[in-house]
């Protein structure tokens, strides 16, 4: 908004620089952005919070400085002079609708000069934007930026019966408007009109009919309050954002509008001569009850931080339009009508703090506290993995916790494993969800729609087993991956390489080395949902080689069920028992010096035996034997015709290597004779 020094210091006493002015403005919260030149005088152009209707205007935003530099504030001298028969004789004024007007009045000057606007109101108008018109209609903008209440003005001899009535639109009824343009009206636009037609919509723009002209001889001022929603609603419909809707959409104030008005009337009589009818017309129904609160100086040095004099905090509130009673260590303050922001004893601190001086604040660092404290195991824990997982190319998603019993089923044994909500509010959130995979494939399928083929996603939360009892639900920490689509982000010179089991079973060992997880255990086996000839059960050591998850790809009726029409891996573990577990420190173990020996064992082992239990079995024995073992690595499965039926072929690399001396031959010959030995005592297994 633009305002011009010359017209503020018709108020108030400025400074003699306009930065210092500017400086002053922005510390009481009236953010000066630029400083423009103007043949009448500097102009501000100023960001005023859009919760201050009071500052929208010179008179209020001289308030403000007054209060800021205490010094007096200029209140422009009204002088009405009535003469004549009483205005209520010569027009009626009805409000069919007081909800949304609930005030209206009006004056009436007959046998005014409707000419140019002398020189002075014309530069004033005109410096902060507007065109000058002629006298009246310029006043009536004079005062919107004088006081900040929207007036209009109407062309007394064009209102049909020469009346006003405030009502809602009735179909299939119009207005052209001073903007030219023929607006469709709706039942719930707030119309002004006469006996015949709407000449005016409420709080928004003024119709072009009854509009102040040349010939216009006598002028019905109107002054009024509306209902702030209803204004904002028809100015957003007909996309008419005025200067009057601007402040009628922030509730100014009602009791400043009776002042406007005179302040109008007489500036008319002035400028344009005409004989002031004796009285104006009031019409009032329910207005805002007035606003008081009480003000504890104990509570203001508490929310600044410094103590405030009381004769200061007095003289502040004052200057600034509220009435105040003092008793003991507070105030009764009652607040101004245009004041509609202030309606608690923290926004009058405020008002002390912007006008004592925010520069007047001690400089102290905030003490900040956190909300969950240092943070449970599980919530660190829960961070730790979800890091892990991103640095695996994962990218995280959020799934509700309630799911689809049809979706759920598919991954459940039993549907009595499942827990119903008794009144779900869809199909489709009617149980607590017992896996996450359900909701990884959900978003899997979305992505897929969308165009998006290659995926790594993940979820970390909690899932939940019935059957419902007296304690509640089973809960437990649970981590499920998805994949689909290639193993890397391709090139065009590349040949595209789909995910696989094994990429995924890389996810899974990643995870498990970087949180210090005791090692899956990794089997054949089945579960539902899942393609049985394609799927590992994963075991925890720790808990006896219990069941902890599963890893695999997606059965044919599962991907149908998810409309998915690609292939996708998942896993989904239990990991109640770790995802809280201290994050051990792990201990320097420096590298050996000494080169290490491999030695590469074909063997032939029943089909039932996994590499899983081969790589345990190795390891139990190396460390009772302290054999100087490095390593083991799976380097091939295979089968054919020189392997026998029911069996399977595995190539495996053992690495020796000693930390103080270079192993001999013999000694890693050996320690390979006792680990074959032991294979085949224990998986009859033979070498080929």
């Amino acid at each position: 908004m633009l305002f011009s020094s010359k017209w503020l210091a018709r108020y108030v006493e400025l400074p003699e620089d306009t930065d210092r002015l500017a400086e002053l403005l922005t510390r009481c919260g009236m953010v000066v952005e630029e400083i423009l030149s103007h043949s009448d005088g500097a102009l501000l152009d100023l960001d005023i919070p859009t919760n201050r209707v009071d500052a929208m205007n010179h008179f209020g935003l001289a308030r403000e400085i007054a209060t800021a530099r205490r010094v007096d504030l200029q209140t422009p001298e009204i002088i009405v002079n009535e003469s004549g028969p009483s205005t209520d004789e010569l027009t009626t004024i009805a409000i069919d609708d007081l909800d949304g007007c609930p005030r209206y009045a009006a004056r009436l000057i007959r046998g005014v000069k409707v000419e140019p606007s002398p020189q002075w109101l014309a530069n004033l108008i005109e410096s902060i934007g507007l065109r000058p018109l002629n006298n009246v209609a310029d006043i009536t903008n004079f005062v919107l930026w004088e006081f900040g209440h929207p007036l209009h003005a109407f062309d007394f001899d064009r209102l049909a019966g020469n009346q006003i009535l405030v009502r809602r639109a009735r179909q299939s009824e119009s207005l052209t408007a001073l903007d030219h343009i023929d607006h469709k009206l709706t039942s719930s636009d707030l119309v002004i009109a006469d006996r015949q037609r709407p000449v005016a919509l409420a709080g928004v723009i003024g119709g072009a009919e009854t509009s102040i002209t040349l010939e216009t001889i006598n002028v019905l001022l109107e002054g009024a309050l509306f209902d702030p929603a209803t204004v904002r609603a028809t100015a957003l419909r007909l996309n008419l954002h005025t200067d009057a809707s601007h402040r009628f959409e922030r509730s100014p104030a009602h009791d400043g509008m009776l002042r406007a008005l005179d302040r109008a009337a007489s500036l008319i009589q002035e400028v344009c001569g005409g004989e002031l009818a004796l009285g104006r017309i009031d019409v009032v129904g329910n207005l805002p009850k007035p606003v008081s609160t009480a003000l504890r100086l104990a509570r203001l040095e508490g929310l600044l931080g410094v103590a405030v004099a009381s004769d200061e905090v007095e003289e502040i509130l004052s200057r600034l339009g509220f009435s105040l009673e003092a008793k003991n260590e507070s105030y009764y303050v009652g607040v101004p009508s245009f004041r509609p922001d202030v309606t608690r004893e923290e926004d009058l601190i405020e008002e002390v703090g912007r006008h004592n001086g925010y520069d007047r604040l001690p400089a102290t660092l905030p003490v900040v506290r956190s909300v969950q404290g240092p943070g449970t195991a599980e919530v660190l824990g829960e961070q730790r993995l979800k890091q892990c997982l991103v640095t695996a190319g994962c990218r995280e998603i959020m799934s509700s916790s309630l799911s689809s019993l049809l979706e759920q089923s598919i991954f459940v044994g039993q549907k009595g494993d499942l827990v119903s909500l008794d009144n779900p509010i869809s199909e489709e959130l009617s149980v607590l969800r017992a896996h996450l995979v359900p909701g990884l494939l959900g978003t899997v399928a979305h992505n897929l729609n969308h165009s998006q083929a290659s995926l790594r996603l993940f979820e970390v939360g909690r899932c939940f087993a019935g059957p419902l009892t007296d304690d509640g639900v089973t809960e437990h920490w649970s981590m499920a991956i998805a994949l689909t689509g290639s193993q890397r982000r391709t090139h065009w010179k590349d040949i595209s390489t789909s995910a696989d089991f094994y990429d995924l079973k890389g996810i899974v060992e990643h995870i498990t080395k970087q949180m210090i997880w005791p090692k899956w255990q990794w089997n054949t086996g089945k579960s539902p949902g899942m393609d049985q000839g394609a799927t590992a059960l994963i075991r925890n050591n720790e808990d006896g080689g219990m069941a902890a998850g599963w890893a695999g790809r997606i059965s044919a009726d599962t991907a149908q069920a998810f409309d998915i029409e690609a292939e996708v891996w998942v896993a989904e573990l239990n990991i109640d028992r770790l995802i809280g577990c201290p994050h051990p420190t792990v201990p320097y173990v420096p590298v050996s010096r000494f080169p290490g020996g491999v030695r590469d064992v074909s063997l032939v082992l029943p089909q039932d035996v996994d590499y899983g239990v081969v790589e345990m079995t190795v390891r139990l024995t190396a460390a009772e034997a302290k054999l100087p073992l490095a390593s083991i690595a799976l380097i091939e499965i295979y089968s054919g015709d020189e392997i026998p039926p029911e069996h399977r072929g595995m190539t495996i690399r053992f690495t020796f290597r000693a930390d103080d001396r270079t192993l001999t031959a013999a000694e890693i010959d050996a320690g390979q004779k006792k680990l074959v030995d032991t294979l085949a005592k224990k998986l009859a297994a033979h070498q080929r």
